[in-house]
């Protein structure tokens, strides 16, 4: 993300913004000074902190007569059931073995609610990036709430993450599970996303287990049965009115539990996807799962240590799997944007290629990024990458110090072209060809453009970085137009440092704030033009070096799009004030902000704009989604961004 904190739901800490002028990003991206620091905390990486029960003993649900601490036995003498009895096949949940069941169809489950309108294909080109997978996000885009749940905790303390488990992460022995945790914003405390949504929740697990709740007010379990036959457990999790956590405890196993799922009423027993994301995505063409994926900080390297989609959390630090956002796409009618973790191999690429090209519905656009943001060191990304540039370079790799032979020595001192940062930056470049290299062999050269558009990714307030890469692909790996799609860049328009600080701001100060942002420091750099004596102009790019060059002018010069990879208002990460600054992400005139933003990006003749985010909280760690309550659509943010999303992208001609 550019200059911004992750927030709660992503990373839980804070970062400090350098006031990112235009008038400094030449001699930034000449000068390599580092952007962003990390600092502050939130709620801490893990996400926030379940409430722990007195005393460390498990509390009695309400009303529940069936057993001590909430738990349903299934010791000596409690109903077993010959699966047969029930009708339960043994296939209903598979062993671990196997790659899991996902319905890669097209042909939705469920249909999308209304009245959100599906994207034409007509309409602008308007894209949304999701939430990542946690048990707190505001979005919930499973039906099965396991998918989202934590990774398992020991018995008595299901929110350490420290239990024993086996290669797919499911436990090993007695374990517990954080499965849900709700909480509100200050200054939001009306809005019903602080419950979890009432009802009955049908588990299922492979193993026999005492099930219990753990610090679970409201919630209560009943008509546990085990089917010796499969050896399978089924439950009724009974989530009362107030719920606003919901821990699983699951004791006396036999070598743990698997394929552990427990289902959101109302749904099909086949359906994947709830009903609130089909609703909240349907006017957006494209769908960036750089969070769903956990881009950031993501520690894979081969293929074989992925997420799958049975293992035991959809939620871990190597992401969500790529099965799940196919699926996604497929039965969601959305073109995907994907990312590749900065340390995978060529054969984890390869491996990628080949199951988009047999999972991804005909037809479907796959959009692929190398990381995220690798001149971002806030994200340990960044170093991964600039250490495998100097190990590359130091072993004769000059393409990334423009022809001069480095040692670790020169790397240290600095010396001329040995400069790490500027060799990480051509590292970016590089990587990003060859992985369109290896799309292009698998997918086909006829469908590398069509069916796979491989993006740079740059930084949008740093253009002299992206002319210099732009400059050494075509220098040593040819004409940059045979490799790459496009340029993709992040253009935030953001709140005066003073004022997100201030605890007296008013709603009115911090729109205008953002009004003069957005009108200085974004929609002039959206055209092409480049620096003439000081002042930006208008006028193409003439391939000349540290001209101050828009990426609109770099991507016209090289004939590629260019593309935001995320955009939109960014209010800044400080613990004050937030009524106001809920506040104004409620109010009209932010809407016309986003809506001006994305008219004035199209107007000026750029392509894809993907909106951060779809969904988030709104509080100290930021204010990214389009709606705080993916139940209620209606606010100015969202509905600006739909009516962007389902309007012809030629009524957009106007470039400031």
């Amino acid at each position: 993300m550019d200059a911004k904190n992750q927030g709660n739901e992503k990373l839980g800490f804070a970062i400090n913004h350098e006031g990112w002028a235009r008038k400094t990003a030449l001699a930034a991206a000449m000068g390599i000074t580092l952007l962003v620091s990390a600092c502050g905390g939130g709620g801490g990486a893990d996400g926030p902190q379940p409430a722990a029960p007195a005393s460390g003993e498990k509390q009695l649900p309400a009303g529940d007569s069936q057993a001590a601490a909430g738990e349903a036995q299934l010791a000596a003498g409690d109903e077993e059931v010959a699966a047969e009895e029930e009708g339960i096949p043994d296939a209903s949940i598979e062993d671990d073995a196997g790659l899991g069941k996902v319905d890669f169809s097209a042909a939705s489950n469920e249909s999308p609610p209304q009245p959100a309108a599906l994207a034409s294909t007509s309409s602008a080109p308007l894209g949304v990036n999701l939430e990542g997978i946690s048990d707190w996000a505001r979005l919930q885009p499973f039906v099965d709430l396991m998918k989202s749940a934590r990774p398992w905790g020991t018995v008595d303390a299901p929110w350490d993450e420290a239990a024993q488990v086996n290669d797919r992460g499911w436990p090993t022995g007695d374990a517990s599970v954080v499965v849900s945790i709700r909480n509100v914003e200050p200054g939001d405390e009306g809005k019903s996303y602080r419950y979890i949504t009432p009802g009955v929740y049908k588990l299922k697990f492979l193993g026999r287990a005492t099930v219990g709740t753990i610090a679970s007010d409201n919630v209560t379990i009943r008509n546990a049965k085990y089917y010796a036959a499969t050896n399978t457990t089924t439950a009724d999790v009974e989530v009362g009115t107030g719920a606003n956590q919901l821990m699983l405890s699951f004791r006396n196993t036999s070598g743990g539990v698997r394929n552990v799922s427990l289902r959101t009423p109302g749904y099909s027993n086949y359906a994947t996807f709830t009903s609130q994301l089909r609703r909240a995505i349907a006017p957006f063409k494209v769908v960036r799962f750089m969070d769903f994926l956990h881009t950031n900080d993501n520690p894979v390297r081969r293929w074989s240590q992925r997420t799958k989609p049975n293992s035991g959390s959809q939620a871990s630090t190597k992401g969500a799997s790529y099965e799940y956002a196919i699926a996604l796409a497929n039965q969601l009618d959305k073109d995907m944007w994907i990312n590749i973790p900065v340390n995978a191999d060529n054969d984890y690429v390869r491996s990628l290629a080949e199951l988009l090209k047999s999972k991804l519905e005909p037809g479907r656009v796959v959009y692929v990024e190398y990381s995220n943001e690798l001149w971002n060191f806030m994200f340990s990304q960044a170093t991964d990458n600039m250490n495998a540039a100097v190990d590359e370079a130091v072993a004769g790799d000059t393409t990334l110090t423009n022809g001069q032979v480095c040692t670790r020595a020169k790397f240290a001192e600095g010396a001329g072209d040995c400069n790490p940062y500027w060799a990480g930056y051509y590292r970016v470049g590089k990587r990003t060809v060859r992985i369109g290299q290896i799309f292009k062999n698998v997918f086909g050269a006829a469908a590398f453009e069509n069916r796979v558009r491989v993006v740079y990714p740059a930084q949008f307030a740093n253009p002299g970085i992206a002319e210099q890469v732009l400059k050494n692909i075509a220098k040593y790996r040819g004409k940059p137009s045979t490799h790459i799609h496009g340029i993709a860049t992040a253009p935030y328009f953001y709140l005066d440092e003073e004022l997100a600080s201030s605890t007296g701001a008013t709603t009115t100060q911090i729109l205008n704030s953002l009004d003069k942002s957005l009108a200085t420091e974004n929609e002039p750099y959206f055209a092409a033009g480049m620096n003439v004596n000081g002042a930006f102009t208008r006028k193409a790019y003439n391939g000349a070096d540290y001209t101050g060059a828009s990426h609109k002018a770099l991507a016209d010069y090289y004939g590629l799009k260019s593309l935001a990879y995320e955009g939109g208002p960014d209010l800044r990460q400080q613990p004050v004030n937030i009524p106001a600054k809920i506040a104004a992400n409620r109010s009209a005139k932010m809407g016309t902000l986003v809506k001006r933003e994305i008219s004035q990006w199209f107007g000026c003749g750029n392509d894809l704009f993907m909106h951060f985010s779809l969904t988030s909280q709104w509080d100290q760690y930021g204010y990214w989604g389009l709606t705080n309550d993916p139940t209620d659509l209606s606010g100015a943010k969202y509905q600006a961004a739909r009516a962007v999303a389902q309007s012809p992208k030629s009524e957009f001609t106007t470039c400031r």
